[in-house]
């Protein structure tokens, strides 16, 4: 406890209204994490989530190893401690897998002797997104039933708080950072839920969708090899396509594979349709459900990014130290998120084909402005106009092409940091409510 509030003091500062500590109820940080990963086919070590429960008698720290711990926790049936079962002992309304088989001939079976969890009044505290998305939906969904509530704080806070070398301590940390600064926390209500939804739903339509092309990519391989490994020699007059689309029109696990992702298709856009931040998106021409899905699963919560610079970097929407727009180059890193990134590269594209919409007009005057600000094509080797070069391999700079390009990637960089404006907008208009009501 003396180390802790040392941290304490040192992250929040000493002038802390410390009325929260002497509240009756319990205060738990939670830091989710992967549980195992497979790396070229080996085990990586194990990341259990941690979770520390701050009450009156102190703080007290446990590590969950499994999503099954994770489980138990959450209905308030984690194995704290244990006990040897007598013989003869009536273990009616214990979990079979909580009772640990004797290790010696002459050892006893143990069961559970107390039990910690998710209860009643508690408050929970978490970073926002990661991995711990699903997990705080449910104590969210939990919290409502048994009246307990749980808060997330932006990563960047955390981060501004703590040193990276003491990262393991980020669940005293919140619990630190919360009892000086509450205001920073986000409540996680049906709203940040239907966020959640949007992004795992997204993440199980792009399986499914996965899962039939693969489908058609070895009805494909199949009808080549039929026409090809014939021993008979006798090679059908048709096409191998013509062979290749009778196999897709009978073959039930495509038809099951598609039926499949049509449900995926609808159950997100149900799922999208809830989200408020829709409704900014859905009044810009050319952003539907499609794209509007990729850019909500993509961000998530706007409220983890400080800046639109932020935002626009993890977009790959930004503009380098050297002027150019991002791409992938040679011996340069791609940081930015690729779902967010494909979703804003259809979306120029839609601009492209709706010019008399408010952004298709925007890209067609990027355009007017970098054609008159770069006139000539250039041959990017020799820096001369590409008239005076005779080398027909060297590439060509401000081509329609290329200033097409830029012009796109402009108008996304102003898209972004529009979107960020009306989104953060929209979520302190929400925190506005819910103080009000």
């Amino acid at each position: 406890m003396k180390q802790f509030f040392t941290v304490f003091r040192a992250v929040c500062g000493t002038n802390i209204n410390f009325s929260i500590w002497r509240c009756p109820l319990r205060i738990i940080g939670i830091t989710h994490r992967v549980k195992q990963k497979i790396v070229n086919g080996e085990k990586s070590e194990e990341s259990p989530t941690l979770v520390a429960i701050k009450n009156e008698s102190g703080i007290t720290q446990y590590a969950l190893k499994t999503e099954t711990d994770e489980l138990d926790f959450l209905m308030g049936r984690f194995p704290t401690s244990w006990k040897e079962v007598r013989e003869g002992e009536d273990l009616t309304g214990v979990l079979s897998r909580y009772v640990k088989e004797p290790q010696k001939e002459d050892g006893r079976r143990k069961a559970p002797a107390s039990y910690e969890g998710y209860a009643r009044g508690d408050i929970v505290l978490m970073p926002l997104g990661g991995s711990g998305d699903c997990f705080a939906f449910a104590l969210s969904r939990r919290g409502e039933e048994i009246g307990s509530r749980i808060f997330r704080l932006p990563p960047h806070i955390l981060k501004e708080k703590r040193d990276e070398s003491e990262k393991d301590k980020d669940v005293e940390l919140l619990i630190a950072i919360f009892a000086a600064l509450p205001n920073l926390f986000y409540e996680v209500t049906p709203r940040e839920r239907d966020l959640i939804l949007v992004r795992e739903q997204f993440r199980a339509r792009m399986d499914a969708q996965q899962a039939r092309l693969a489908c058609e990519q070895r009805l494909r391989q199949r009808a080549i090899g039929r026409v090809f490994l014939s021993e008979e020699g006798k090679y059908p007059e048709g096409t191998v396509e013509d062979i290749y689309d009778a196999q897709k029109a009978s073959d039930e696990i495509l038809a099951n594979l598609k039926a499949a992702e049509k449900e995926e298709d609808a159950v997100l856009s149900r799922a999208v349709e809830r989200v408020p931040v829709f409704g900014i998106l859905d009044g810009v021409e050319g952003c539907g459900v499609a794209i509007a899905s990729r850019l909500i699963a993509a961000i998530g919560d706007v409220s983890r990014f400080p800046n639109e610079a932020k935002l626009k970097a993890f977009c790959g929407a930004h503009v380098m130290e050297d002027g150019r727009f991002p791409r992938r180059r040679r011996g340069q890193r791609c940081n930015w998120n690729p779902i967010a990134r494909q979703a804003l590269y259809l979306l120029a594209d839609q601009f492209n084909r709706r010019p008399g919409s408010v952004w298709g007009q925007r890209l067609l005057m990027y355009k007017k402005k970098l054609r008159v600000a770069h006139p000539v094509v250039l041959c990017k080797e020799c820096g001369v106009p590409r008239d005076e070069c005779g080398q027909k391999s060297h590439k060509r700079l401000y081509s329609n092409g290329h200033i097409h390009k830029m012009a796109m990637w402009r108008t996304m960089t102003k898209f972004v940091e529009w979107l960020y404006r009306e989104w953060t907008r929209l979520e302190r208009a929400e925190q506005v409510n819910k103080k009000a009501a």
